[in-house]
């Protein structure tokens, strides 16, 4: 897979996985067999995230200009797919099952609290998606990256 993508761009692939591995904590992870999984999964993600780009601007190749974009890219579908949680945070940490609940309002009178269930949403990087409206993995980059994925688009007849 490493191999393909080095040939579908000029990018300098060592030096981007290396980025990617230290903004990603994948450097981070202590147990080595868990980094090892960890690094294979990022190869996945960036092949993935590759095909997304490739498909959209009907490119051979993805673009020099499209570096930041596809790093971007990468590290929104990384916790699209909550990789972070289950290779870089911390197994021993418990979870707690209402991690997904909000509260929604509190009312002072009778002391009324409401909680809303977020459960059906997703948040990447501060922004806020409801699963049910859109397809996940492709839909979601595409639709947030479309403007700089359609500056590189070329026209296919």
């Amino acid at each position: 897979m490493l191999e393909e993508i080095y040939n579908k761009t000029n990018i300098d692939m060592t030096a981007f996985i290396k980025r990617l591995e230290i903004e990603l904590s994948i450097n981070e992870i202590k147990d080595e067999e868990k980094k090892k999984l960890a690094s294979e999964q990022l190869v996945c993600s960036i092949y993935d995230t590759m095909i997304i780009i490739l498909d959209t601007t009907h490119q051979e190749k993805v673009p020099e200009g499209l570096y930041t974009t596809w790093i971007r890219m990468i590290k929104d579908y990384w916790y699209l797919n909550k990789y972070d949680k289950q290779f870089v945070k911390n197994a021993d940490v418990d979870s707690n099952e209402n991690s997904n609940v909000k509260i929604k309002s509190i009312q002072l009178g009778d002391i009324t609290t409401t909680f809303a269930d977020t459960s059906s949403q997703i948040d990447i990087n501060g922004t806020t998606y409801n699963t049910g409206t859109i397809d996940f993995d492709e839909d979601i980059l595409v639709e947030k990256y479309k403007k700089d994925l359609y500056r590189h688009r070329k026209m296919r007849w």
